[in-house]
């Protein structure tokens, strides 16, 4: 059976509602469905969409209207079929997505907010955490202290590991000393 017979054959059982044949063809084609919609993610929709949220929509959409669609006679008309109907997806959930009421550019990662209870800190508060800052890393090396700093600024214990080339273990014993002395270095100002 040539390629494009069995792939007729694929389609005339997923039009009989066949499990199988619609478990295997979602399992072939399911790549170039999620590589069309890589290609159009932008960067700002990834926080609140991965490519498959998209590619359960086209294969649900593929299945209620287009399955029975006579010009589908081969793999190459197939894909570029599902690639389109991929990327109108994307374009339709992007044009919803940079209207006012909902914004694109509303979301901001936590780690560009300042305090995410949207408090800021008084220049009193800022003084007594900066000399507490400075009583618990008094006696470190710059290093450690670096170390501290980056914890304090949100990064995780992986990172700074990674940063300065230690064990995340070495990182959660200078924690460990440093918390024996009183605060957390991540206790925000």
């Amino acid at each position: 059976m040539s390629g494009n017979d069995d792939l007729l054959s694929l389609l005339e059982a997923c039009r009989r509602r066949d499990p199988a044949a619609t478990a295997e063809l979602v399992r072939r084609y399911l790549p170039h469905v999620r590589a069309a919609v890589r290609r159009r993610l932008a960067t700002g929709m990834r926080m609140r969409f991965d490519s498959q949220d998209f590619a359960q929509d086209v294969w649900l959409s593929f299945f209620r209207a287009a399955i029975d669609r006579e010009d589908l006679r081969d793999e190459g008309g197939l894909v570029a079929y599902l690639s389109q109907m991929a990327r109108l997806k994307v374009a339709e959930e992007y044009r919803h997505q940079t209207t006012q009421k909902v914004g694109l550019n509303r979301d901001v990662p936590v780690s560009q907010v300042s305090d995410p209870t949207g408090r800021d800190p008084t220049p009193s508060q800022m003084v007594v955490a900066d000399d507490e800052w400075e009583r618990l890393t008094a006696g470190l090396s710059d290093r450690e202290r670096q170390m501290l700093q980056m914890l304090r600024d949100g990064h995780t214990h992986a990172d700074t590991a990674a940063m300065f080339q230690l064990s995340e273990k070495t990182v959660q014993r200078l924690v460990r000393r440093l918390l024996s002395r009183g605060t957390s270095p991540g206790t925000p100002p």
